[in-house]
């Protein structure tokens, strides 16, 4: 959709001016319970009003905050104002937003960006690039054959997988933004998730990685780029 790509770019460079001008205090205040379920510090707050005001004009808006907003549109933008709430709260390098927008049930525009670093993902149509969020200059992603880690998201929370990789001496980290975690999936051995999943969560990610190994349920996920790696997690769980 014409103006897509840049009006979320431009959304994510003012949420990142936001963090750089407040104070951690102030962003990481708690004000409210959002509609998925979680507590809404201020940062998610604006970060959700920043994206309403930039895409709106492209279709419905369904964001972690503030639920469903009907614009009488036959497009979706689904919303995580910040992903990693708890890792920027916490002062850890490791949170960002996450954008999609369908129509139907067809995905056709998905950003991914860490604040925390400037890494900007995006995917249209079948293009999907990289780029840094001050320099903007997009490149192809291409997989890294050097990976050594998956990563295992919400791994805190497994009662039987974790003691399944722990045998198999299979080596992951647990950084705590699902979004973004799915959007360096073409740069880690895998990326695992086990729990309840929601469209803000994953919808922008699992766009970024259709043409790689998925295993899909409705309380797990398994994405890894090499079929070896797959089929061996697979087995195991």
């Amino acid at each position: 959709m014409h103006g897509f790509k840049k009006e979320v770019i431009k959304a994510n460079k003012e949420i990142k001016n936001l963090i750089n001008d407040n104070s951690h205090k102030f962003l990481c205040e708690e004000i409210s319970i959002g509609f998925g379920g979680d507590i809404s510090m201020r940062i998610d707050l604006l970060a959700e009003e920043i994206f309403i005001k930039h895409l709106s004009k492209f279709g419905n808006i369904f964001s972690e905050e503030c639920g469903f907003i009907d614009n009488k549109s036959d497009f979706n933008i689904i919303i995580d104002p910040i992903d990693g709430s708890a890792n920027f709260a916490s002062n850890l390098p490791y949170f960002g937003t996450s954008v999609a927008l369908k129509n139907a049930d067809t995905c056709l525009a998905a950003s991914v960006v860490n604040l925390s670093n400037g890494d900007v993902f995006f995917k249209e149509n079948e293009s999907f690039e990289k780029a840094n969020l001050d320099k903007l200059i997009f490149q192809n992603i291409e997989s890294n054959d050097f990976s050594k880690v998956g990563i295992f998201e919400k791994s805190y929370c497994s009662q039987i997988i974790f003691e399944k990789l722990k045998k198999e001496k299979i080596k992951y980290r647990s950084p705590g933004a699902i979004a973004l975690s799915l959007a360096y999936a073409k740069e880690v051995d895998f990326v695992m998730y086990e729990g309840v999943m929601r469209d803000f969560d994953v919808e922008a990610g699992l766009f970024f990685c259709k043409d790689l190994y998925v295993n899909k349920r409705e309380d797990f996920l398994l994405i890894s780029k090499d079929k070896e790696t797959f089929d061996r997690i697979t087995q195991l769980i």
